[in-house]
């Protein structure tokens, strides 16, 4: 028999879902603080580092996908803002944080300060693409403001030398990272600019964090760039940095060694197109010598014998005689067939029956007039012998002149229309055809 289990015992399993379930709805949304450590990138694209602090520490899970709300560079040691939800693995009976985004500290405020930098300098122009202009195919001199120490200058010189050795390179030193490295870096772009002599300004630095390149966020450094007198090169960290230098410059390159390769031109490259050119002006010039030797040729033919010369344009001048003359010919040709159908035309259709056939048609039309008008006459006094004839048997009057007469009552108007309206003793008038006379009714005849 299978042994019962004991009231009020659980499972692992079982624990650990109501914690689960306890965590999960307790921490749907947080936002923690404190010190990354044991970060890893792992080849899935998911991101696993724990954050602690002086009393703790909690295990954090970025999910691939999620690299776009990752504002700054995480790594070991520094202090980040983790925002999430809080869940239990429940295979090792951990609890961590799911991260939605993660935030280095203070950089939230300093993304913040940068929109509200870049589009207040952006409504004052100064990234608009209207001003910025195309660089010198051939500097004779580069301007360079970077720091003297470190790679970059060495290979911004290097590629540049490589590509164009007769480039001059002026270099403006100055601190490319951290307090005062703004203006250090503006104050050596005006010294460069009054120097003068540079075609072209490079400005820039290797890769670091939004910390180490923020220095070409500042105001100073954009209008220095701006105010430039020659056209500027942006090449501030790697490709995927952004600093508003780079809006400001007229080019912007993703590494400082591209941006020594944008600045000269290739030496091998320019000398192929200069082999090519003058390859194809000497091919331009041995056709242009074959040509004028032909029409030497055919110039000193013509003096020596100008005959055939002389024959030949005869010839053409005969063409194009025979030519004038076929079309004139045939100008005149049917001028004269349209006038004889002209001609001919008038024979058949003399003006005279041409008028008397239009006499015909306007007699024609007078009489149909006529006729018209002689029927619009009549009918209205056809029509009104018709009303009047029915206007008189209408008359109440006329029947009076057949003998008849009109009683009407003396003391109202109406007439009397039976023996029985007849009221012996009173008094009516007697209208007949001629006038109208009175009576008086004496008694009502049977």
């Amino acid at each position: 028999m299978e042994q019962e289990p004991r009231r009020g015992v659980l499972t692992v399993s079982e624990l650990t879902e109501r914690i689960k379930t306890c965590l999960e709805g307790e921490f749907r949304s947080v936002r923690v603080e404190g010190e990354v450590s044991n970060y890893k990138l792992y080849p899935s694209g998911h991101r696993y580092f724990s954050l602690k602090d002086e009393g703790a520490q909690v295990r954090v899970v970025l999910f691939r996908g999620r690299e776009r709300f990752i504002f700054g560079e995480v790594r070991d040691g520094q202090t980040v803002v983790v925002s999430g939800s809080l869940g239990v693995y429940e295979k090792k009976g951990e609890y961590q944080i799911y991260a939605q985004s993660v935030e280095v500290r203070g950089l939230g405020s300093l993304l913040l300060e940068l929109e509200k930098r870049k589009a207040r300098l952006a409504a004052e122009g100064l990234f608009d693409p209207e001003r910025k202009r195309p660089l010198p195919p051939f500097p004779e001199r580069i301007g360079i403001v970077t720091s003297r120490q470190g790679a970059v200058l060495r290979d911004m010189v290097r590629v540049a030398r490589s590509r164009w050795p007769a480039v001059g390179i002026v270099l403006a030193p100055a601190q490319v990272q951290g307090e005062g490295a703004a203006q250090d870096i503006a104050a050596a772009l005006a010294a460069l600019y009054a120097r003068g002599g540079a075609d072209l300004v490079i400005v820039g630095r290797g890769g670091g964090s939004v910390e180490d390149l923020w220095a070409f966020n500042e105001e100073a450094v954009v209008r220095a760039i701006v105010a430039s007198p020659v056209p500027t090169i942006s090449a501030v960290g790697h490709e995927t940095d952004f600093t508003l230098a780079d809006l400001a410059a007229d080019l912007r390159a993703p590494t400082p060694t591209a941006a020594a390769q944008m600045a000269v031109p290739d030496r091998m490259e320019t000398a192929e197109r200069v082999s090519g050119l003058a390859l194809r002006a000497r091919r331009a010039e041995r056709n242009l010598r074959e040509t004028l030797r032909r029409e030497l040729r055919i110039a000193a033919g013509a003096m020596a014998d100008p005959r055939p010369h002389v024959q030949a344009r005869r010839y053409e001048l005969a063409k194009e005689t025979d030519a004038l003359v076929l079309g004139a010919q045939e100008v005149l040709r049917r001028g004269r067939e349209r006038l004889l159908t002209l001609a001919h035309e008038l024979r058949l259709l003399p003006p005279s029956a041409w008028v008397s056939r239009k006499r015909g048609e306007v007699a024609a039309l007078q009489e149909r007039a006529g006729r018209r008008i002689s029927a619009a006459r009549e009918e209205p006094r056809r029509r009104l012998g018709m009303f009047q004839g029915k206007l008189s048997a209408l008359d109440p009057t006329a029947v009076l002149s057949r003998g008849y007469a009109i009683a009407v009552r003396r003391s109202s108007g109406a007439a009397v229309r039976s023996v029985r309206e007849a009221v012996p003793g009173e008094k009516l008038d007697v209208r007949v055809s001629d006038g109208i006379f009175g009576a008086v009714v004496e008694r009502e005849k049977s």
